[in-house]
């Protein structure tokens, strides 16, 4: 019967946990906006994103789903043994390139600027699950015909969800695999909603930091037969590489050179000022490793599936920043780690310091599903739909400085830039990574400071002083005489002003 009035059927169940008739129902819902009726199509979606379909539920269908999701394995270390020999290699598969051919077929775009956003992390912190649910939205606002199915269409049977957008392996709510990180290496997926674009984005989720043999290593065995390139590391680096050392050294300073977006994916509040110091190490793995990367990554810091209930973080998008810095400002003076990095540079605040590596950081806040009165699944839905919206924006910027630096490639050129990037890795070289050299190779100028900048990049590289004065000689030279071209023409005050 109803809870309020006892006399009509309780035929609603809100997500309250009370039972109510329609009349007293739609008076509740009035009153509590975050309210909302259970069983309906955000609750479908929402037992789709978790896992708890039974499609996903038992232990043999679980790993029939990672036998599946071993074709989204984008890269990672590969190790093999020949009788006393261990050799370790870092291999990439045909992830990327399928995915970029196959959005150009269908889709008929004669170019693309793929967008990469990385998911990172503590084990355990929800990140495949979040990709998995950005996933699902983004088929509402897909905008060109696929021929893939969208996560919640109107086929709702669980066979049907085998057929849907490649999409993560939620962690295990129960069992042994749940003790264990969900994802191994690096897998890469694709945004429903811009795939098939001039610029489709991909969310890479990567390996949990610290958390051991991930559960999904046992089913994945046979994805380094998929191998488009293969980097054997060099033998001075071979003894000091192990599945601890590729997450939190290998991996970083590849996805941080190439991502335009990074989501540092949390659960604990109280654990912030920790956090950011992992964000930090793990970014200056990325950005002490390499020169000329004139587009920096944004930072977003996602605080998923915390116990922590504040309203103020969903009504303000801007409250969880806000928050966040507060918190973390003493530490600059408390945390012996952190007063060492800011003494090193100068820096005066948390904020500067972490500016220093990400063009932009931004908090959003996801609470715990079922917890409390914030933990409604429509609150969850609605919440990692708007972090769907804030990478989107996010990504957008940083393409836009990519393009007025001369550092946005195609995606063509980005598998040649990979394919360096890789072979740099594997080297175990200490130098860093210079974007520079690679961007004079694949993007010739087209301005004629263009041209200008590149003669001086070349001339006075390692000898700035020494070549200083015959490049300013031929610069010189150079502009006296399309001086005097132009004053031939009657062009000169024209070309003076410009």
């Amino acid at each position: 019967m109803c809870d309020i009035c006892d006399v009509r059927p309780g035929t609603v169940k809100c997500s309250c946990g009370n039972l109510y008739c329609e009349l007293h129902y739609a008076k509740h819902q009035a009153k509590q906006k975050r309210h909302y009726r259970m069983g309906g199509h955000i609750d479908k979606i929402w037992a789709w994103i978790s896992g708890a379909t039974s499609a996903l539920a038992g232990a043999s269908l679980r790993e029939k789903g990672f036998e599946r999701d071993e074709a989204s394995k984008w890269f990672g270390l590969h190790v093999t043994k020949k009788e006393n020999d261990r050799f370790v290699r870092l291999i990439e598969t045909t992830r990327f390139s399928s995915l970029v051919e196959e959005s150009v077929r269908e889709h008929g775009v004669r170019r693309q600027f793929p967008s990469i956003v990385s998911f990172i992390g503590e084990t355990g912190a929800g990140k495949s699950t979040l990709i998995r649910s950005m996933i699902s939205h983004s088929q509402s606002r897909q905008k060109t015909p696929s021929r893939r199915i969208p996560p919640h269409s109107s086929d709702n049977s669980d066979e049907g969800y085998q057929d849907r957008w490649d999409a993560p392996m939620p962690g295990a709510q129960q069992g042994t695999d749940a003790l264990l990180p969900t994802t191994g290496e690096v897998n890469l997926y694709p945004d429903p909603s811009t795939f098939g674009t001039e610029t489709p984005h991909f969310y890479a989720d990567c390996e949990g930091m610290l958390g051991g043999e991930p559960a999904a290593a046992q089913y994945q065995q046979t994805w380094p037969k998929a191998a488009k390139r293969s980097y054997l590391l060099e033998n001075k680096y071979q003894k000091k590489i192990d599945r601890i050392t590729a997450v939190t050294t290998i991996y970083p300073r590849f996805m941080y050179i190439f991502s335009d977006v990074i989501c540092m994916v949390t659960r604990n509040q109280k654990t912030w000022a920790n956090s950011v110091v992992q964000l930090l190490e793990w970014s200056q793995v990325g950005s002490h490793n390499t020169v000329n990367q004139y587009a920096l990554p944004a930072l977003i810091v996602v605080l998923n599936g915390s116990t922590i209930e504040n309203e103020a973080w969903l009504d303000d998008e801007n409250a969880a920043t806000n928050d966040f810095f507060r918190t973390i400002e003493n530490e600059i003076r408390e945390n012996i780690i952190l007063r060492k990095l800011a003494q090193k540079h100068g820096d005066k605040s948390m904020k500067e310091m972490l500016l220093r590596n990400f063009s932009s950081v931004h908090v959003h806040y996801v609470p715990l599903q079922g917890y409390k009165k914030l933990g409604g699944t429509n609150i969850i839905v609605t919440q990692t739909d708007q972090l769907a919206n804030r990478i989107r924006k996010d990504a957008e910027r940083v393409q836009n400085y990519r393009k007025k630096t001369w550092t946005l490639y195609d995606a063509n050129q980005l598998q040649w830039v990979f394919d360096y990037a890789f072979k740099h890795l594997a080297s175990g070289s200490e130098e860093p990574f210079d974007l520079n050299q690679f961007r004079q190779q694949v993007s010739p100028p087209v301005t004629i400071d263009g041209y200008f900048a590149e003669f001086l990049g070349r001339s006075l590289y390692r000898s700035p002083q020494a070549n200083f004065d015959a490049v300013g000689a031929v610069f010189g030279s150079s502009l006296f005489r399309r001086a005097l071209k132009l004053d031939e023409q009657g062009e000169y005050s024209a070309y003076i002003n410009r």
